[in-house]
């Protein structure tokens, strides 16, 4: 596959590559993207997203150059003109099968999560899930794909406010401020009060905070999806 150059994107730029799946037959065209490979807690979370109309009025993008306001902004636009589909893995998943495997996994459960499957997948990245569906990863895809750059804002708008409910359970942790990635903050609150069950303990940071024999703090298992998309 050919690598394509990361650039600004402008609106022509950002469909060139549903302009090619459009050209090759296939109609309708799912993105997908995740969110929280990085951090040392909380779940990964992938959204796919099939655009119904193109969201009016908002910036789609890669979400890092979002601000938190336009992505909301862009989030409540998304809602209303594409087909959405959620997929979480837990840490505990995480942990279990490798950040790589359990972003696949997560990927499968959001495409699972669509009223309807696509007729082909636009993935962010250079991996793509095992899916019998027609695959198209693309390097940089959330700055060079509508789509993409529509499950990139959903993924990251559920999972921040997935963290932020996390909060409201576990406020020593501080997650409504890093969203647990390692920042010195979480890293001093991981001195101070150990790992909790949302925590990653294969990370090493994570790993390293943990005494002898400490159980991590408890929290609910499952994750509130439909708070976190409402």
């Amino acid at each position: 596959m050919r690598k394509l150059k990361a650039i600004s994107p402008s609106p022509g730029l950002l469909l060139a590559p549903e302009r090619a799946a459009h050209a090759d037959g296939f109609r309708r065209i799912g993105g997908i993207d995740e969110a929280g490979r990085g951090p040392w807690a909380g779940p990964v979370v992938a959204a796919a997203v099939i655009l119904r109309s193109r969201p009016q009025g908002v910036r789609i993008d890669d979400s890092k150059r979002l601000t938190a306001r336009q992505r909301e902004r862009a989030y409540a636009v998304i809602l209303r003109c594409a087909d959405v589909g959620i997929g979480l893995a837990s840490p505990e998943e995480i942990d279990h099968l490798n950040i790589l495997q359990a972003t696949l996994m997560a990927m499968r459960r959001a495409i699972l999560d669509l009223p309807a499957p696509p007729d082909v997948l636009l993935i962010d990245g250079t991996i793509a899930p095992a899916v019998p569906i027609p695959c198209r990863p693309i390097a940089h895809g959330d700055r060079l794909s509508e789509v993409i750059g529509c499950a990139s804002i959903v993924a990251k708008v559920v999972r921040d406010r997935l963290m932020h409910f996390y909060h409201d359970l576990l406020p020593q942790y501080a997650f409504d401020q890093h969203k647990g990635y390692g920042t010195p903050l979480h890293t001093e609150r991981l001195r101070q009060f150990g790992p909790s069950l949302l925590h990653r303990l294969t990370f090493e940071p994570v790993r390293r905070s943990a005494a002898p024999g400490m159980e991590p703090a408890d929290v609910l298992a499952h994750e509130p999806v439909a708070l976190a998309r409402a």
